[in-house]
């Protein structure tokens, strides 16, 4: 083959071989952009509540996320009966939700959410898979499960069982300062009404 030909064949391939390099990169830089701005859903369970357990949708992504739904492997119930999922925006979707926002609801004490739990049979916990779009339109679906179970042995259970024993002292305690000051009104009340009655007397007798 001439050295001329195979020349130009050698630079055409090198042409190409940049070419495509670029047209990698240029892919590439474009997929980091929309992964930084792409949004991701999920529903958590929040033990940082003194007092509860609760549910939260999170956009934990960079982007805006659209037309969201949830399902859900099984309903997320309180030990009442209530069902969770019946929410509305649980039920019917939620149109919009802002990069690093959330939505909270209450579950339950956290005892409560384990002993539903184990009394249904969701040793394994809840999985809810979140549809959602992105601002162009684009389809995304995180899996996520939550499982309260999983800090049993850890001391949390004792901690949190703790705490609703505090709360509930206190709770007893505001009781009987309530019922301390009804008495202490009714008392004042009746001292009142006894120096009136004293004055009304005290008045009758001095005109009679």
């Amino acid at each position: 083959m001439d050295i001329g030909v195979m020349a130009q064949i050698l630079s055409s391939l090198a042409t190409f071989v940049v070419a495509a390099g670029i047209l990698y990169q240029g892919r590439e830089a474009r997929k980091a952009r929309n992964d930084e701005d792409r949004p991701q859903i999920i529903v958590d369970a929040d033990y940082t509540g003194r007092f509860t357990t609760n549910i939260v949708v999170r956009n934990i992504g960079h982007g805006m996320a659209k037309n969201i739904t949830f399902e859900f492997s099984a309903p997320i119930e309180t030990t009442s009966g209530e069902d969770i999922t019946e929410l509305p925006y649980f039920k019917h979707g939620i149109n919009f939700m802002a990069p690093h926002t959330d939505i909270a609801s209450v579950w339950d004490s956290y005892q409560n959410v384990v002993k539903n739990l184990k009394d249904k049979g969701l040793t394994e916990g809840i999985t809810i898979t979140s549809k959602y779009e992105d601002r162009q339109g684009e389809s995304y679906e995180t899996e996520w499960t939550i499982n309260p179970l999983l800090l049993e042995g850890s001391g949390y259970s004792e901690y949190k069982g703790y705490e609703d024993e505090v709360q509930a002292l206190e709770d007893q305690a505001r009781a009987l300062q309530k019922i301390a000051q009804n008495i202490r009104e009714a008392v004042d009340q009746r001292q009142e009404d006894g120096r009136e009655s004293a004055e009304v007397t005290r008045q009758q007798n001095a005109t009679g």
